[in-house]
């Protein structure tokens, strides 16, 4: 069996959901041949190969607006199915085509000659390059002539050429002529009174009319077909039988035309068959990067930097699958051997595993990673290994069939190997499983160049790798407030696997307090719980540590942002202030200028006017003194607008502040504080709610009127109504199919009596009226009860 998943090992991916994965990305891809593509077996990319692919993915990203929207608008008209672009190969064969066949080719040059050069900024273009003449050619002598009389949608349009309109026209005549003609013979007195039908129909391209068949004779006509029951007759009159024979012949004129057409447009695509080889390979590549751009931005991937050191790191690392996924950082360099994860159940090792095993796949298909960095080297050699190998088919357990894929591991490694193990022997003693678990990567490290990541629940396993300090070690966090793992992968120290505290709360959830926990405490080693519980104490720390961490950095983000918002803002009321007050000094200016020369020309003569143009020019500068006002004559200012209360307070909403002094935008609330964060312009502060009032034009919201409807279910699934009043019976029915409907109960039976009695009849009556989307059945023989369900 093949163990490396880039050497066709099919079980182990299907351990890492890869199917709902690559399902995932081929729903994204238009073409069947790149959706099948993605289902073939994975194989190694060199690195040479894998750069090249990420390259090509970026500049597509780069550009992925205007490439995408071609390819939606143009590429993605074309078919999608295989077999049209298996007509490629049938070219090679000398294959003559179909009108409709043709016009896949003719799809396929048109989306090719009319978008090439969007795309020309792919490094790839030159190999897909086709020379403006063969362009040229292909249009002039396939494409347009093709076009004379198939249209876009691939239909034979015969207007459109010359010799197939005029025979079709002298189809239409004809037709036309027949129609008209077979109507008056069906109406005259020889054929009327035999007629089984009044109107006329054409069989095998034949106008015919339905004759009684024991009203039938030989001047009729002669007999086209019969009904199944030999009752009708068609018959084609001797009448129109010429005109008929004329119309199969043009028909059969146009079928010939049609012919010699597309046999010498087939001959074209003979000779550029190589041309529409490329064609088609570009559509599909384009399809196959647009696929690989979508769902990496879909999903937030970025660009892996690649290295040969033989080293990984990740940084904001989650698994794609997961909605709203917690992302880690995983870090293993060239001077470690591996990296070993412990941890709680559950607590989000095995997805950090499937995590850094998804990113090294997606790369080999030349995709972006999950995460926001990463540093990786492309191994060619990948292994996964999960933590259930029983083999019933062979006979093995759990543990022997684990060992034996870990021998014949041994047998098959590669010259650089990542080596991936979910819960490493498991399934024995915890003693035992630790040492074999010690000996196994020893004899892994002895034989080749190999890197190891693996989780453990193995007390001995885990500190022991963790003293000797050439493997990295891990735990993922659990948050005690809340009693839930936070999915954090912590690198440094080893994790406690909780499982006392975990049963604990789990007896508390389901109040079963008992002293199960304490007695298996006491039956352990005393070092050994104590080395647990410093674990557990260590993550705490950890994570109550990260926690305040966090909330400082997004404090100081927002500090930071809210010092640069005030900067600008102050900057500009500032300048607005500045212009203000140089326009009236410069006004002031002006007029003490205007007194000057006034008192030099004698405009001016005596003291008394100099004095009074002096007493102006000082009273304007008075005025335009700023004078600042108390809080009390704000308040006085604004008293009549209302105060409004914290509890009604709405986020987005609009209120007037009296620190600002203007209608400011609310952006967030702090109920613990009871503090408004508001928003004029580029200012952005936080205030207390007492310094806010309903803007004017605005009125307090109405007090809310709350409601309680409480409702009664009955829950019988069967209900037995024999003897019932009529009223009873109605209001009981009613309920149950109301409570079917609401889906508090699956289905519900009536039991009413066989025969014909009123109960009955009216829950029938009133199902077929009122309640259709519901069916209904008799479950028993005589009809006495009435099943009811969706």
């Amino acid at each position: 069996m093949a163990l490396n998943l880039l050497n066709g090992n099919r079980e182990a991916l299907e351990l890492l959901d890869w199917s709902t994965l690559i399902s995932d990305i081929s729903s994204l891809s238009h073409f069947e041949l790149i959706k099948e593509k993605l289902l073939q077996p994975l194989s190694a990319n060199s690195f040479s190969e894998i750069l090249k692919d990420l390259d090509l993915l970026e500049i597509y990203i780069a550009n992925f607006d205007e490439f995408s929207l071609v390819f939606n608008s143009k590429i993605r008209f074309l078919p999608d199915s295989k077999s049209f672009f298996e007509l490629v190969n049938d070219a090679k064969k000398g294959k003559f085509f179909e009108a409709n066949e043709l016009h896949f080719f003719a799809q396929l040059s048109e989306s090719f000659l009319d978008n090439f050069s969007v795309f020309k900024p792919l490094p790839i273009s030159d190999a897909y390059f086709i020379e403006n003449e063969k362009h040229t050619k292909i249009k002039r002598l396939f494409v347009n002539p093709l076009r004379d009389f198939v249209d876009h949608n691939g239909n034979v349009s015969y207007e459109r050429h010359p010799l197939l309109k005029k025979l079709y026209t002298e189809v239409l005549l004809l037709e036309n002529d027949l129609r008209v003609s077979i109507q008056k013979i069906s109406k005259t007195e020889f054929f009327s009174s035999k007629l089984q039908l009044d109107s006329y129909d054409i069989i095998n391209d034949r106008y015919v009319l339905a004759i009684k068949s024991d009203s039938y004779n030989s001047e009729l006509g002669p007999i086209v077909s019969r009904s199944q029951s030999g009752m009708t007759l068609c018959v084609e009159p001797y009448d129109v039988r010429e005109k008929g024979n004329k119309r199969i012949h043009l028909l059969a004129e146009i079928e010939s035309t049609i012919l010699k057409l597309t046999i010498e447009l087939s001959k074209i695509v003979h000779i550029y068959q190589s041309e529409f080889d490329l064609m088609s390979n570009w559509v599909l590549e384009m399809d196959w990067l647009n696929t690989k751009a979508t769902y990496s931005l879909k999903l937030g991937f970025c660009k892996p930097k690649l290295n040969n050191q033989f080293h990984f790191e990740f940084d904001g690392i989650f698994h794609p699958l997961i909605n709203n996924p917690v992302k880690n950082t995983i870090s293993l360099d060239s001077t470690h051997l591996g990296l070993i994860i412990s941890g709680p159940n559950t607590g989000g090792k095995t997805v950090a595993l499937k995590s850094l095993t998804i990113s090294i796949l997606l790369v080999h298909l030349g995709l972006y990673v999950p995460a926001s960095f990463a540093d990786i080297h492309p191994v060619e050699d990948l292994y996964y290994f999960s933590h259930d190998h029983q083999n019933l088919s062979e006979g093995l357990s759990s543990f022997a069939s684990e060992s034996k894929y870990y021998l014949e591991l041994l047998k098959t490694l590669g010259p650089l190997n990542l080596i991936i193990i979910d819960e490493i022997f498991n399934s024995t003693s915890s003693e035992e499983a630790s040492a074999l678990a010690i000996a196994f990567l020893d004899e892994i490290h002895s034989i080749s160049t190999s890197k190891v990541v693996l989780s453990t629940h193995h007390q001995v396993l885990k500190t022991y790798m963790h003293a000797r300090t050439d493997y990295v070690s891990a735990h993922v966090g659990y948050d005690f407030e809340s009693n839930k793992p936070t999915y954090k992968l912590i690198l440094g120290e080893p994790g406690s696997s909780l499982a006392f505290k975990i049963f604990e709360n789990l007896s508390k959830k389901y109040d079963l307090i008992n002293n199960i926990s304490i007695n298996a405490k006491a039956m352990l080693d005393g070092k050994q719980v104590t080395y647990e519980t410093l674990l557990q104490e260590l993550s705490q720390k950890k994570i109550d540590l990260e926690k305040i961490l966090t909330h400082n950095r997004n404090l100081n983000i927002e500090l930071k942002n809210q010092k640069a918002s005030m900067e600008g803002t102050l900057y500009l009321e500032r300048e607005k202030i500045i212009n203000e007050y140089t326009k009236k000094i410069r006004m002031i200016f002006d007029q003490a200028e205007l007194m000057l020369n006034q008192v030099k020309t004698g405009n001016i003569s005596s003291r008394k006017n100099l004095n009074n143009e002096i007493a102006s020019i000082q009273s304007t500068l008075i005025k335009e003194a700023p004078v600042k006002k108390p809080r009390t004559e704000i308040e006085t200012i604004y008293a009549h607008l209302k105060e409004v209360q914290f509890d009604d307070i709405v986020l987005n909403q609009y209120y007037f502040s009296l620190t600002v002094k203007k209608n400011v935008k609310v952006q967030n609330i702090n109920p613990r504080k009871r503090e408004v964060q508001i928003q004029h312009g580029a200012l952005s502060v936080w205030v207390t709610s007492n310094t806010l009032r309903y803007a004017s034009g605005s009125n307090p919201p109405k007090p809310q009127v709350k409601i309680n409807i409480q409702k009664t279910v009955r829950g019988d699934i069967e209900i037995d109504c024999r003897g019932m009043r009529l009223e009873e019976f109605q209001k009981i029915c009613e309920q149950s199919i109301d409570e079917v409907i609401t889906g508090e109960i699956p289905f519900v039976t009536i039991v009413h009596g066989h025969g014909d009695g009123v109960l009955k009849t009216w829950l029938r009556s009133f199902l077929k009226k009122e309640y259709r989307d519901l069916r209904w059945e008799n479950i028993e023989g005589n009809d006495g009860c009435t099943k009811i369900f969706f």
